[in-house]
């Protein structure tokens, strides 16, 4: 990992890992408010977590992505063949970005994990409210894009079958 100092200002702005744990958080919760209306008690899987932010980090990949959550990820890939490779390849480049990100959301009582999966978006809903408020127009739209996604990834499969359509190893 490169020291904070050394970062350059993009890396050091969209790679924030503030930034990062407020993204995970609307993943986890778009993930779970998926599988409540479908009756069932599940988390985010950790694994998913390196997928929907490369999904939303990447203005181009985001801005692809289906309006509805009934859209299948396997028609999604056929549409976006290019997309694909980049989601993957943003997963491997990403790694240590999201991993500072989980690790600063559990410092700061924003996350919280079981061995597998992000067990709870703890209720800072109003805290993350004000933020996004007082953000610009980019940040909120990743902020409803990760919750979107979250819903997305619940709906599309587990996670070996979403990391297998998308060329992801784990």
């Amino acid at each position: 990992m490169t020291l904070w100092n050394e970062r350059t200002l993009e890396e050091r702005n969209l790679l924030n890992p503030a930034f990062g744990a407020i993204l995970v958080w609307h993943l986890a919760k778009g993930y779970q408010q998926e599988a409540t209306s479908n009756g069932e008690q599940k988390t985010l899987p950790m694994v998913l977590t390196f997928i929907g932010l490369s999904l939303v980090l990447r203005g181009n990949t985001r801005n692809s992505l289906p309006n509805t959550i009934t859209s299948s990820l396997a028609t999604w890939i056929n549409q976006n063949p290019l997309l694909r490779s980049a989601v993957a390849k943003g997963v491997s480049v990403l790694r240590p970005h999201v991993r500072e990100s989980l690790i600063f959301g559990a410092n700061h009582a924003l996350l919280t994990f079981d061995a597998t999966s992000i067990v709870g978006a703890t209720s800072k809903t109003r805290q993350l409210n004000k933020y996004l408020k007082n953000s610009s127009d980019e940040v909120r739209e990743c902020a409803k894009k990760a919750q979107f996604i979250g819903r997305w990834l619940y709906r599309n499969g587990d996670p070996q079958t979403v990391m297998s359509m998308l060329g992801v190893s784990a």
